[in-house]
């Protein structure tokens, strides 16, 4: 066994001595009053040596470091850089436009040249070029699942070396994770931590491609993440990717400690369906799921399950004769046990197919034959957005526990930060949601407010120099009853910037209530 470190016996017995001949000489030195006032009499004492930890620890420390660099060394050179262009382009009165790009991060898929990334990195843009880790630049060819927020890039390459796919339904919480893309532009960035939390589900806004996508199961880490680094991975401690980073949730643009991945599961699912050519257009059953509680699943003799928390007239699960707070167990031939199980069918099975749904009412199994339809046929969703410009739209719309500011991971969305513009018409700088039960359970309104909930507050428009926030019911504003979405939209029709106007919004609590009444100018 190695000789614990230390400093040297040598080195003591000289700064010992220098301590005591320092101390006559300063004794020899203090004449004044001042100095006689501050003289006082110090304890003797034994100088410690300032040691570190036993050898066989540090042994153990070093082979970890060792550990972690090596995998380092085998993720980097299946990760890539990608920057993203669009030419000059004109807009509606044909004035030239700049070029727009951004950057982000990808994984090699497949030796034969498939990248795996988000759409958001590469989806609409002209050109689209991968960076591999040895430098080389390639121009790749993009296939998009643009609903699902992933795509596949693919560059004339062969012998490229991936990334093995560890199945992320087995990923826990407390697990070790490492991300690694390009953040800022900076390839080759490697960032550490641990898997926070599962299951996380949010609407996040793309304004560039205009449009607002369902993500039902994201992986949530504490793993700095920050823009440039979507469509990178997320590694675990066999150096396999557990998810695509593809969010973070910030109100500065930069890592809060809250990023989040898109399932390698989901990811893998939608790489093979672009490669093999097929089209990825998710299909709908028109029904909101939610994960049956492990205590009810219990009780029921059964190993999970999705609870139906709405359900409308119109949609596939509604004329099929699904009916809220049934608790379904199977998709198709896809055993479900969470909500995720549902969203995923969803992936697997097409609008126009014809499949089985089983569920449990009452105790009692029964089976629904039900025709798939696509997202945009269904009933439009009781949601607007009837005043926000598409630049200070917040990605998150759907509160859940926290105040919903995202912004993808990547070099394009700056997020709402921008100054609010006063041109054009007038608006209160808020999206809103009409008060479905789901909405109302989860901001504890009663059944008996009437109003419509906000969404999102944009910085510097005229709810947010009121202090309006997420969560907030506006039941009048200017003196006009506010019920609906469009009810604001109406009231707010025909106004002019600069104009006065009074608000009158609720705030709602588990056991707490407020109402208020504000002026405020347009």
């Amino acid at each position: 066994m190695k000789r614990p470190m230390g400093v040297k016996r040598s080195t003591i017995v000289t700064l010992a001595a220098g301590i005591a001949l320092g101390g006559l000489c300063i004794a020899g030195l203090q004449k004044t009053p001042l100095a006689h006032a501050q003289t006082r009499i110090l304890p003797s004492f034994t100088p410690r040596t300032i040691s570190m930890t036993e050898a066989d620890d540090i042994a153990a420390m070093e082979k970890a470091d060792k550990a972690t660099a090596d995998l380092v060394d085998f993720v980097e050179p299946g990760v890539v850089h990608i920057i993203s262009e669009s030419k000059m382009h004109r807009d509606m009165m044909g004035n030239q436009l700049p070029a727009m790009g951004g950057e982000g991060s990808g994984v090699v898929y497949r030796p034969d040249g498939y990248i795996l990334t988000n759409d958001h990195v590469v989806g609409g843009f002209d050109k689209v070029t991968v960076v591999l880790a040895d430098g080389h630049q390639l121009v790749g060819t993009v296939m998009r699942a643009q609903d699902v927020d992933l795509a596949v890039v693919k560059v004339d390459a062969k012998d490229l070396q991936t990334l093995p796919f560890a199945d992320s339904s087995k990923v826990r919480p407390g697990q070790f994770s490492m991300a690694v893309g390009s953040p800022y532009g900076l390839d080759n960035t490697v960032t550490f931590g641990h898997i926070s939390a599962i299951g996380r589900t949010n609407t996040i806004r793309d304004d560039r491609l205009n449009l607002s996508r369902m993500y039902g199961d994201l992986i949530q880490t504490d793993t700095p993440i920050n823009m440039g680094n979507s469509g990178g991975p997320l590694i675990n401690v066999r150096g396999e990717v557990v998810g695509i980073n593809t969010a973070i949730y910030s109100q500065t643009g930069q890592s809060n400690g809250i990023g989040f991945a898109i399932p390698s599961n989901t990811a893998r699912l939608i790489a093979d369906k672009l490669i093999s050519g097929q089209k990825v257009v998710g299909g709908a059953l028109g029904l909101i799921p939610r994960t049956l509680e492990a205590y009810k699943a219990k009780d029921m003799g059964i190993d999970g399950g999705a609870v139906v928390d709405l359900v409308e007239n119109g949609t596939p699960a509604g004329m099929a004769g699904i009916k809220k707070e049934d608790v379904i167990v199977r998709v198709g031939n896809i055993a479900v046990k969470s909500e995720t199980d549902v969203r995923d069918a969803m992936l697997t099975y097409g609008p126009g197919e014809k499949i089985q749904v089983e569920v449990i009412r009452d105790n009692k199994h029964q089976t629904f034959d039900v025709t798939l339809t696509s997202r945009d046929k269904l009933p439009q969703q009781r949601t607007a957005t009837p005043d926000l410009a598409p630049d200070q739209t917040p990605d998150f719309q759907m509160p859940k526990g926290f105040d919903p500011h995202s912004l993808f991971g990547d070099g394009k969305d700056k997020g709402s930060a921008s100054k609010f513009d006063r041109t054009g018409p007038v608006r209160l700088g808020v999206t809103v949601a009409d008060l479905t039960p789901e909405l109302r359970k989860q901001l504890h309104v009663p059944s008996d407010v009437h109003g419509t909930a906000v969404m999102s507050v944009a910085e510097g428009g005229p709810a947010d120099q009121i202090g309006l926030q997420v969560g907030d019911i506006i039941e009048e504003l200017g003196g006009k009853a506010v019920d609906s979405a469009q009810a604001l939209k109406d009231a707010i029709a025909g106004r002019k910037w600069g104009e006065d106007c009074n608000i009158r919004f609720a705030r709602f609590g588990e056991n707490t209530s407020s109402t208020e009444t504000l002026p405020f100018k347009f």
